[in-house]
């Protein structure tokens, strides 16, 4: 079009009025930043609890490995990189961490107890060889049967379980083999940290350890008090099936795609002018929308039915971009409610007919179809 657009008679131009893949676009530099801050906070909470760069850059070598591992396998399985994929990702940097810090854990015990970082590593590994594996098939045990649950449904949730499943195994081999050979080449006896870290580092212990000594408390009087723990599991199981059944259900929730459908019926014996005068009274109703851009409209065509009619106009609406929809009235939910006023209006271009009003009535198919 840009090139045709050279070509085009003085003072025609054109302009996208409806573009659908700016969603996925958006969607897709959402999720890249919420793997850039995921592993921001992996990295974070692993230097916080194992106190040492030299433990933390050993979970953290994990990461990428497993993840890059994860992608290599998706040609096999006919994947592709997309939303839900991605997601299953995000979740997954959260995982794969988990078998390396075992074995940082692992190691660093026995290098407490005077071993060497190498054979820590080998008496380690023999104690923790077993768990890691056990984990690895437990989760993935948790999310493969979702790859088999037939229909659109399965489709849906195929690659978000899968993605998960492949780098959580992924991670567990990584635990195995590259994890203990990182740790008997960096890891050294840990050394009492000084200055505004140190002071950090105490502080943090402290509580933390007083957190684990309240808990295991508060665990031991709860096992002498069997009774009651039985009847409080009953009752939140209850609660929580009373609060489930009160959320409201949908195949999927609705988003914000960043444009609307809506469709207008006029009685059936409508003229084709009379039809485009109340498409051309809607279009400026939806033009004066928070948060529209822009309308376009078809007399005499519903993509609800597909067919060609003289009472029937449809109209495609491209909301504002989602950075500068920040009112609460051009929110997509917002949107959808259509407030009396506005309603009102609507009323009005059909006409005054209670009967013609049944049967003209605007639907606003608000989202996509």
């Amino acid at each position: 079009m840009a090139q045709l657009k050279d070509r085009f008679p003085s003072g025609i131009s054109y302009f996208i009025a409806l573009e659908t893949t700016l969603a996925v676009t958006a969607g897709m530099e959402e999720i890249y930043k919420t793997l850039a801050e995921a592993m921001l906070l992996v990295i974070l909470v692993v230097f916080v609890f194992l106190q040492g760069w030299r433990a933390t850059l050993i979970p953290l070598c994990a990461v990428p490995v497993s993840l890059v591992s994860t992608f290599a396998v998706f040609p096999l399985l006919g994947f592709s990189v997309n939303t839900l994929s991605l997601l299953g990702l995000v979740l997954a940097i959260g995982l794969v961490v988990d078998d390396a810090i075992v074995v940082v854990e692992a190691v660093e015990h026995h290098i407490e107890n005077g071993l060497s970082p190498r054979d820590a590593a080998l008496k380690a590994m023999e104690e923790v060889s077993g768990p890691v594996i056990a984990i690895a098939l437990i989760l993935a045990a948790v999310f493969i049967p979702t790859a088999f649950i037939p229909g659109i449904t399965g489709r849906l949730y195929q690659q978000f379980a899968v993605t998960i499943a492949v780098s959580v195994i992924f991670s567990a081999f990584n635990a195995l083999t590259l994890s203990p050979a990182l740790v008997a080449l960096l890891l050294r006896p840990k050394k009492e940290s000084r200055g505004p870290l140190g002071f950090f580092f105490n502080g943090f212990n402290k509580f933390f350890g007083s957190a684990t000594n309240g808990y295991v408390r508060i665990c031991s009087l709860l096992m002498r008090r069997g009774i009651f723990c039985v009847l409080f599991l009953i009752l939140v199981m209850v609660a929580s099936g009373f609060l489930g059944g009160k959320i409201p259900s949908g195949f999927v929730p609705i988003e914000d795609q960043g444009y609307l459908y809506a469709n207008l019926t006029l009685p059936e014996a409508a003229s084709l002018q009379r039809t485009a005068a109340a498409t051309s009274q809607v279009t400026d109703i939806l033009r004066n929308t928070p948060g529209v851009q822009d309308v376009t409209s078809i007399s005499g065509f519903s993509l609800l039915s597909g067919v060609n009619t003289t009472y029937n106009g449809f109209f495609f609406v491209t909301l504002k971009p989602w950075k500068k929809r920040t009112a609460i009235q051009e929110q997509l939910r917002a949107m959808m409610s259509m407030p009396t006023k506005r309603s009102r209006r609507f009323r009005s271009v059909c006409g005054p007919d209670r009967q013609a009003l049944r049967s003209r009535r605007l639907r606003s198919q608000f989202g996509h179809l």
